[in-house]
Parts: structure tokens; sequence; C-alpha cells
């Protein structure tokens, strides 16, 4: 007969539990740690995996750093420096908030994080596999952090045979990158996906500058660009009708605050706005910005962060379809003029004319060299990335 008795979990199988609420996949551990890269006041981000993340990934930042004595809280379950009280929970800015991200990575995962404050002369190293922490020794590093994840669901195989293959994986991790990209032109991006360049971001602050990163200059110049306000919400972005609608709602993209979202509610609100300008069975595509006060939406609804909850629907429901109405009934997409464009370097003159050959026509200047990045930036349709090669990554 099996023993029933009421036992008290160990801490590292409590670990292991409390992690799949987290870390479902590898999307979800790079999102934890970009979100925390951010948090730390990062500029420039780099994300590098490895078979879709199941056994390799990596994130480096230009960021604060941790000090040595928070290293070994870093890795403690509801450890963080972004809340005091229950009451700052109503008034957050940060991106991460609970002090579960590292814990519950590395209670999944072999961990190495190396990281320099800024002002320090020397970086610091620690491990943690499995929940075990070891460490920290001096390590070179430049200012910032680097977080290396290694063997994803090692220790618990029952999960790992439910993730998807490495495609698979990938794909979701430049989904998240994606929606990065947009959330934050204000930062450097890039991806980079068994040593090939996947995305590239200026981190020039410009809205328009993040969308052409993903979805290159002709879709650019097919949107048309919202901003307005109603009901204590502000609206800022993109949307596109015909041409620029998709068959699926995947390129529909929603901000609150600066995080990104999912919301049917937003989704619908914007097809209302649209339903007259696109074909059945196609669906706008869209990059909205809201900014609205923290304390009239919940955040704090789900670990993954992904979702929230506002404290009056219907109202911004409304004031989306109104908004983007009224920018459809302007019908100028308000853009930059053409030479916004060519900044980065001239066009490609064009070839001497003679009878038998075309004009070439010049080179579009989204394959300049971004300033920001030595590869260049690339353009996404649909969930396959054109990809660049990248250098190999340094050894370990």
């Amino acid at each position: 007969m099996s023993d029933t008795r009421i036992v008290k979990l160990p801490p590292e199988v409590v670990g292991q539990i409390a992690a799949g609420e987290v870390v479902e996949r590898p999307a979800a551990a790079i999102k934890e740690m970009v979100e925390n890269s951010m948090d730390a006041g990062a500029t420039a981000i780099t994300v590098d995996i490895t078979d879709g993340g199941l056994t390799h990934m990596r994130v480096t930042d230009n960021g604060s750093g941790i000090k040595g004595r928070d290293l070994r809280l870093a890795f403690e379950r509801h450890a963080t420096s972004k809340i005091r009280s229950a009451d700052d929970l109503a008034h957050i800015s940060t991106l991460g908030f609970r002090g579960e991200a590292l814990a519950s990575i590395a209670a999944v995962s072999r961990v190495t994080l190396v990281t320099r404050p800024k002002g320090e002369d020397f970086g610091m190293q620690v491990r943690n596999e499995g929940g075990m922490y070891e460490g920290p020794v001096e390590a070179a590093s430049p200012e910032g952090t680097t977080i290396t994840v290694r063997d994803l669901f090692f220790n618990t195989p029952a999960r790992r045979k439910f993730l998807g293959k490495p495609g698979t994986e990938a794909n979701q991790v430049s989904d998240l990158m994606m929606r990065m990209i947009l959330s934050h032109p204000e930062i450097a991006f890039r991806l980079v996906s068994d040593r090939k360049t996947i995305y590239t971001s200026p981190g020039d602050g410009r809205i328009d500058s993040a969308v052409m990163s993903i979805y290159g200059v002709q879709t650019l110049r097919q949107l048309i660009r919202v901003h307005g306000a109603q009901s204590g919400l502000v609206l800022d972005g993109f949307v596109g009708v015909g041409e620029a609608s998709r068959a699926n709602r995947s390129h529909q993209s929603f901000f609150l605050n600066g995080r990104a979202m999912r919301s049917e509610l937003l989704s619908r609100a914007v097809e209302e706005a649209c339903r007259q300008r696109v074909m059945i069975g196609r669906f706008p595509l869209c990059v909205l910005y809201l900014t609205m006060p923290f304390e009239h939406v919940d955040v704090n609804v789900h670990p993954n962060k992904w979702e929230v909850r506002f404290q009056d629907e219907n109202a911004v429901a409304q004031a989306v379809t109104a908004i983007v109405t009224d920018a459809l009934s302007l019908g100028a997409a308000q853009l930059p003029p053409p030479s916004m464009f060519e900044e980065s370097a001239p066009p490609a003159p064009p070839a001497a004319i003679t009878k038998e050959e075309p004009v070439a026509q010049p080179a579009p200047s989204w394959h300049v060299r971004s300033s920001a990045w030595e590869t260049p930036p690339v353009v996404k349709e649909g969930p396959v990335a054109r990809e660049t090669p990248a250098p190999a990554p340094e050894p370990e």
C-alpha cells in the first residue's frame, strides 16, 4: 500500500514545480532575461540561441550589472529590486517584479552568470545548476551582464518531451524578439540563431525605424499612422489595411506602457475600425502603443505577464476603435519624407544605360549596415526570417 501521508516537498522539487509556471519553453526564459536587462537600463541587448534555445541560449546586455553582494539573492525566489510592499503592485512600471525569473530558470537548467557593475574594475561569475549555487569568482567581463543557459529541463525530462522541435522553438523566440524590438525602439537588439543573424534594430528611439527593422521599407510605406487620445488613453503607432493586411492575427502587436501584451479585446477593437477596409479572411496589421495610468490596468494576472486586465474594458475598446477609425478616415500615412529611409548611406548609382541593358534600381537603404551593429537589419515576413551569417560566438 502506498504512503498517503501529507509531507512537505523539498525545496528543489518546489522550485521545479514553480518553474513550470514561468519557464514553459526557451522563449519564456529569454523573455524573462531580456526584461531583466531592460529593467537594468540596457541600451543594447544580444540574444544568441542554438537549437531553438533547447541546448543553449545567451542574453548579453550593457546594463547596470549586479553587485557582488546581490548575486546569491538574484537566484532566490521572490527576491527583487523592483517592489518593496503590496502597495507597489498598483504602480508597477518595471517589466519584471516578482523576483522569480532567475530562480525559475536555474531550477530547470544549467546557468552561468557573468556580471560587472558600472565603475567596477572586474566582473564576477556564478553558476547555478538545477538550483545548486556555486561562486562567485572573479571573471573578465565588460560592463553589464551575460547569462548563459544550457540544457533546459535537463532534470525534468517529462517537461522536455513536450517542447517543440528546434525550428518551432526558434520561431517562438523570433516572434518574441520581434515584439521586443517593436516595444522598445530605444534599445538596439540583435537576435542570432544557430550562428546566423535574424534581427537587428538600430535603437534610435524611432517607432518607424523599429517597424522597418521587422517589415521593411515597402510595408512601412503602406501603413497609416495612428495617434490620438480618449478616455485617459493615448494611442500611437501604425495600422495596415488593403495590401498591408495579413492572413492571420500574428502581425497584430500591442504594447501597454512599454510592455508587450496579447489582447483579444484590442484585436476586436482594431478589426471593428478596419472591417470595411479589409477583405473577409484577412486581418489588419497593426503595431499600437497604449499609454494609460498604471492604476487603471492589472499586469499581475498571470506569471507570463502576457495578459492584462483593464479596469474599464468597454471604455478602452471604444477609445481604440474611435482613434483608429479617425486615422483611417484621414487616409494619409503621415510618414517622414522618403529621404528618411536613405540617411544611412546614398543609394547605389545606376548602371550605364544602353538599349540592351535595363536601368539598375537603387539598393534599398535597409540593406546598408546599421550604425548599432556590424550586421545588416533583417526583414521578416511571416514565420521565416531572412538570415545572414554572423560571426561564430567566442568560446566560453
